[in-house]
């Protein structure tokens, strides 16, 4: 099958793990071609790493070659690069989330249906073992039927944002740059939320950064979201569950990703990797490992662009689909509107939750199966 020519808008430290995983074939489907980045020299470094050519966003958008654009730039930039290459007839992968205001990802999502393009928003850990293992026991029935599920992350955002400073300004924080890990796993296997209702809090408005070798290093900074969330979810499906985030917190990161059911427990490893271990737990009995049922347990950066390609040339809609992405994209904006104005969020936006990817496929030089078969 003729592979997809991608090239990548934004050459910051995620690239990296996305064209070595595209260029050394791990991806039969794509074939990365070019690469962009405000920082010229930065995109000359990895076109030159990866055997790339070097490009504008101009000249990308205007290289008929070039079917699909990997997005991987910060999130103030996600609207304006989505927007011109979607315009331009191009594909679009994107880091997420998809926009930074709530309007700016509804505009996407209808100009993507508008022109009839592939718009698949990250993550894509949801694609890989440890969620689909997940996915794989509540699908079984191995849990019985699934009656609550609860979310959780705490890490030091002071350090993080100290050298990643977009982490401290609007559309980022731990709410959209972590929640989406957690909220993606979740709808991936439990479906659409239906309302929700939320409380935030942001401590110590005003910082200095004291990282030594940081770029705004003894300068002044404040934080423009909350740094403390917490929520309670209603899915459409009937599930309840709770969502904990709290960036403020000691460095070490702690995680937790629970689905209850009426005969059993599924315990997931951190979303934000691919092949974490998933333990099941069942009545007079302790957690219990549960082998892995899918591939891609290594880091797979890329592998929702890659799925988005297949589904191109399959013509059929991407598991990581932009109504997904969008609806996730909302739960997150309807946690602060629900946190501001003291009120439930009802959503406005569903989507029809992705099947499984096939089972039994090992991935990383051990296959059982075709990519083709296994990402269809």
């Amino acid at each position: 099958m003729k592979k997809v020519k991608v090239a990548v808008i934004g050459c910051g430290s995620i690239s990296d793990i996305y064209l070595t995983n595209i260029t050394s074939g791990k991806f039969q489907i794509l074939e990365a071609v070019a690469c962009s980045d405000i920082n010229t020299a930065r995109a000359q470094q990895s076109a030159e790493k990866f055997g790339i050519k070097a490009m504008t966003v101009d000249e990308i958008c205007a290289d008929p070659s070039i079917e699909m654009v990997i997005n991987l730039t910060i999130p103030a930039a996600h609207y304006p690069v989505i927007k011109q290459c979607l315009e331009a007839g191009k594909h679009v992968w994107s880091e997420k989330m998809i926009a930074v205001e709530l309007k700016e990802g509804q505009e996407l999502v209808k100009l993507a249906n508008k022109k009839g393009l592939w718009l698949g928003v990250a993550p894509d850990t949801f694609l890989g073992a440890s969620v689909q293992t997940a996915k794989y026991i509540v699908d079984h029935g191995l849990i019985g039927k699934p009656v609550s599920a609860h979310a959780a992350i705490s890490r030091n955002y002071g350090i993080y944002g100290e050298f990643l400073t977009h982490l401290w300004k609007k559309g980022a924080g731990i709410g959209f740059d972590m929640g989406g890990y957690y909220l993606t796993a979740l709808a991936s296997i439990l479906g659409p939320v239906k309302k929700l209702a939320a409380f935030t809090k942001i401590n110590d408005e005003k910082r200095v950064n004291t990282r030594v070798g940081a770029p705004d290093f003894e300068k002044k900074y404040k934080l423009e979201v909350p740094n403390v969330i917490t929520a309670s979810l209603e899915y459409e499906n009937g599930v309840l569950g709770t969502l904990h985030m709290n960036s403020d917190c000691i460095l070490d990161e702690t995680y937790s990703l629970i689905i209850y059911g009426t005969e059993g427990i599924v315990y997931m490893g951190n979303p934000n990797e691919f092949g974490n271990p998933v333990y099941i737990q069942k009545t007079n009995s302790e957690k219990v490992l549960f082998p892995l049922t899918h591939g891609y347990d290594q880091n797979s950066r890329g592998l929702g662009a890659a799925e988005m390609a297949w589904s191109i040339r399959a013509k059929r809609n991407n598991r990581a689909s932009k109504e997904m992405a969008y609806h996730v994209f909302e739960m997150m904006h309807g946690i602060m509107i629900s946190a501001d104005e003291g009120k439930v969020y009802n959503m406005k936006s569903t989507f029809e939750t992705p099947k499984a990817l096939p089972e039994g496929y090992i991935g990383d030089g051990g296959w059982t199966r075709k990519e083709e078969s296994a990402l269809i």
